[in-house]
């Protein structure tokens, strides 16, 4: 396909439990990246539309994994990160999470990391973790 040529993409978003299915005309540059999205059609409200620029241009996801625990009840701790971020940077994030080992006490909803990679998006805990009594 040639990069001047419109491309129609069909997926579901995931805003909403609806999960409408999108479909999506779009034009890729040169690099193969899409450059532009001419139309989205099929979402029933505002967020499909939202969601399907999002997904084509940077797409964002949760970031879910487990810390090491130091003095602990428990050897894990779940995390994840308070928002989105940038789906690109995953693979950075576990690299700089593996890392880490967090002491107990904890709960959840606790930063265990400000600011991740710059993001200004903390990651946070997901359960308590107390001393072994």
């Amino acid at each position: 396909m040639s990069a001047n040529e419109i491309e129609t993409l069909q997926f579901n978003c995931t805003t909403c439990p609806s999960e409408c299915l999108l479909t999506v005309e779009v034009k890729r540059g040169a690099d193969g990246a899409v450059a532009e999205v001419y139309s989205v059609t099929g979402n029933s409200c505002p967020r499909g539309d939202t969601f399907a620029h999002q997904e084509l241009t940077c797409p964002m996801r949760v970031l879910t994994t487990t810390v090491a625990v130091s003095g602990g009840d428990e050897a894990l701790l779940p995390v994840r990160t308070a928002e989105a971020i940038p789906l690109a940077l995953h693979a950075q994030a576990m690299d700089l999470i593996r890392g880490l080992v967090i002491d107990a006490p904890i709960r959840m909803g606790d930063v265990v990391l400000e600011n991740l990679l710059n993001t200004n998006i903390d990651l946070i805990a997901s359960m308590d973790i107390d001393t072994p009594k």
